[in-house]
């Protein structure tokens, strides 16, 4: 059984301890959070020990792991401590806020010895996973256009309304289109340049995002926090090769393939991206393997976030080898 200790408690903190509980192999047994812990406790009805801190949890020895659902700022110190303790670690996206914790945190994983998984969730969803092995296959051809959308009101969920501060956040492009950023990637492959524009005002923001891959497909990503406090979030995903179309709407678990074969409609039954996300931290935890989604792979998205976040700020495309530590 792998002991596993949460560090947060918020929106995140709960989703992860929703997906724990279907995983035969895993327990949480501690939560660390400055204020918040005992409260996180009796509302998810967990039975761990609390701490106000996660230096403090990984002082006691009682945990394998660590699920860091902190603030993206408390990223590169809690991988730290990690690693000091020898305690493996899954880390919620973005890695962090900037290249230079980025690379921090990779190289302190790698000396330590610790595994480090990043949580790029959008990999470990059924549909996703699905669209990704028909592109694989050859299914619609060779990709030439991509097209993505993650809609969702603003995230006052966060602790002392972090989000809001852009420093610590990154805004709607680090912090949302960036699972979409690195699905694309994934599927698609590297990225050449980025063209941003975005809208900001005062609890909200919206964003796009134009990529020119290397191997000269076109993507677009559409990330925002402008939905009215009523909406749920929303995404869509499209995928044109040369020899056929992918479609995907969030709203339906549904994946469309159209070619000229006829259009076959797919709807993976499975459990929940976000279960499957930390079932293979979990396997990585206990066969000592690499996981799925590395540092390496969360520090190349990350450029592509920072490299979108610098072109609305400058308003000119920006090559993704500017962006550097």
């Amino acid at each position: 059984m792998v002991r596993i200790g949460i560090v947060g408690s918020g929106f995140m903190a709960e989703t992860h301890a929703d997906a724990y509980a279907g995983i035969d192999d895993a327990t949480i047994v501690a939560v660390a959070s400055p204020s918040t812990a005992d409260e996180f406790v009796d509302s998810t009805g967990l039975e761990a020990a609390t701490y106000s801190s996660a230096d403090e949890l990984l002082e006691d020895g009682t945990v394998d792991a660590i699920d860091i659902c902190s603030p993206t700022p408390t990223h590169r110190p809690i991988v730290e401590q990690a690693a000091e303790h020898g305690v493996d670690a899954f880390c919620e996206k973005p890695i962090a806020g900037t290249l230079e914790d980025a690379r921090a945190i990779a190289d302190v994983a790698e000396e330590s010895g610790i595994s480090l998984m990043v949580g790029h969730v959008l990999r470990f969803f059924p549909q996703y996973e699905r669209i990704r092995g028909v592109v694989d296959d050859g299914g619609i051809g060779t990709p030439g256009v991509a097209r993505a959308r993650r809609l969702s009101p603003f995230p006052s969920w966060g602790h002392d309304n972090w989000y809001a501060d852009r420093d610590r956040s990154g805004g709607v492009l680090v912090d949302l289109a960036i699972h979409d950023l690195d699905y694309l990637r994934w599927v698609v492959g590297d990225v050449d340049r980025v063209f941003a524009r975005r809208s900001i005002w005062d609890g909200g923001e919206h964003a796009h995002v134009t990529l020119r891959f290397e191997d000269g497909a076109v993507g677009y990503v559409e990330a925002s926090w402008g939905l009215p406090e009523s909406q749920e979030l929303t995404h869509s995903l499209e995928i044109a090769g040369d020899d056929g179309l992918l479609e995907y709407d969030g709203n339906d678990a549904a994946v469309t393939t159209m070619t000229a074969g006829g259009t076959e409609t797919a709807s993976p039954v499975d459990a929940g991206g976000y279960q499957r996300e930390l079932e293979a931290f979990v396997e990585s935890v206990r066969t000592g393997t690499e996981p799925p989604v590395t540092a390496q792979d969360a520090i190349e998205t990350l450029r592509l976030s920072i490299a979108a976040n610098r072109s609305a700020t400058e308003g000119r495309p920006v090559a993704v080898e500017e962006v550097v530590a």
